[in-house]
């Protein structure tokens, strides 16, 4: 009754901003159209945002190959729905995910008829689950995590989470700390497991894109014997604390170059201003032909989607966002390529990855500007550190891959 108050206060201004569509509406109660086929004995996989369904591309490609049955594919953001129809319209059904209303929540059982629900992360659905469960139909939840802030929540609620974790048949954690925070709220201990972080399979890499970049790019920024640095996702006043740190390093003598590449292009020009402040000449990336024809340059990406080519080509990268408080990025993208990565204390966002990646030492968090020069330093004059890391970059992707693998073996004891 709460739940459903709390809809008709806040559905106004939910249309009002954008947030949720009169079609979306339509689909979250419960009101689902299946023109264009039966709907019947289907696999039905929800993710939240565009996060997760990234995240489930290949485990959702896998159980099409495996299994038989149609997939559906449920979203709670406008944004995920949308990519969702672009990426997966070749083999599965989207619709928005219905209210956690108990006659919606019938309504939707009933018409999508699933097998299996497959929940991606931590979604923790009371009347989903209790009806599902009446229904004898399996809940797997894969790459579950739970963070800092939602397990102190959920421990105040114990119990009331207990009696939705009881109903899970499976649950695969990305890590042990994970893992241990569910039994701890009342998860089943035996069918709790540890199956490792998908997110490590998420990326994906264009190989024909890449090697035009190398081609167009590489000999102009890569110069022999020089250590390129490149400081992706940036924020202010992240951009001013590279440049000191580079500075100092420069005017130590050390044979080194920068790519900055700021989180939103928009910010170029002010960028390209703090640059010269500090004695150098801003070169955007976007006008290759003007490279090399000044001193002391440093380059600028201005473009967007093409940081992850850029990262290939470092022999150190710094994540941004993580050294001011913006939550961090994805700092998989150059630990994909084997390159010792540095990011900041503020890593809220990629908390899971973070964990990984230190337990591994296979990347580097630093926590202020002075800390940032003298890694830069230690890393630039030590090559046979910069190949250790790169070979921990590679242990800890070859480790973490099997998580795919191993949430399909959970899926298959569901799945007739």
């Amino acid at each position: 009754m709460v739940f459903i108050l709390g809809l008709f206060i806040y559905l106004p201004f939910y249309i009002r901003r954008k947030k949720i569509s009169l079609a979306a509406l339509k689909q979250k109660m419960g009101l689902i159209d299946k023109t264009g086929s039966k709907l019947q004995n289907t696999i039905w996989i929800h993710v939240v945002s565009v996060g997760e369904l990234i995240l489930i591309e290949k485990l959702a490609k896998r159980i099409h190959e495996l299994f038989g049955y149609e997939i559906i594919i449920t979203t709670t953001t406008l944004s995920a729905n949308k990519l969702a129809r672009k990426k997966y319209a070749g083999f599965a059904r989207i619709f928005f995910f219905p209210f956690d209303i108990s006659f919606v929540i019938k309504k939707a059982i009933s018409a999508f008829q699933p097998k299996i629900l497959i929940v991606a992360e931590t979604e923790l659905w009371p009347n989903l689950f209790y009806r599902l469960k009446k229904k004898n139909i399996p809940i797997v939840v894969v790459n579950a995590r739970i963070s800092d802030k939602a397990f102190n929540r959920y421990k105040i609620i114990r119990p009331f989470i207990r009696k939705t974790l009881v109903k899970c048949d499976y649950i695969g954690a990305q890590n042990k700390i994970y893992r241990d925070r569910f039994v701890y709220l009342g998860a089943n201990k035996a069918t709790t497991i540890v199956s490792g972080n998908m997110k490590f399979e998420s990326l994906d890499i264009d190989e024909n894109q890449l090697q035009n970049f190398r081609k167009k790019y590489l000999s102009l920024i890569k110069k022999e014997n020089s250590c390129l640095i490149v400081a992706g996702s940036t924020h202010n006043p992240e951009e001013e604390i590279i440049l000191a740190a580079y500075k100092e390093i420069k005017d130590s003598g050390k044979n080194v170059s920068l790519i900055i590449a700021p989180r939103h292009p928009e910010r170029i020009a002010a960028i390209e201003k703090t640059v010269k402040s500090y004695g150098f000449n801003p070169i955007k990336l976007s006008e290759p032909n003007k490279i090399g024809q000044q001193d002391n340059e440093i380059f600028l990406l201005d473009t967007m989607g093409e940081l992850l080519y850029f990262y290939s080509f470092s022999d150190i990268s710094f994540v941004g966002g993580s050294l001011a408080d913006y939550g961090g990025h994805n700092i998989l993208e150059p630990i994909f390529f084997l390159k010792p990565t540095l990011f900041g204390p503020y890593m809220t966002n990629f908390s899971d990855i973070k964990e990984t990646i230190l337990e591994n030492k296979a990347g580097v968090q630093i926590k202020n500007q002075t800390e940032l020069r003298e890694k830069l330093l230690e890393l630039i004059g030590n090559g046979a550190l910069r190949k250790e890391i790169s070979l921990r970059c590679a242990r800890v992707f070859e480790e973490e891959r099997k998580s795919l693998d191993e949430n399909l073996k959970i899926i298959l004891q569901c799945v007739d």
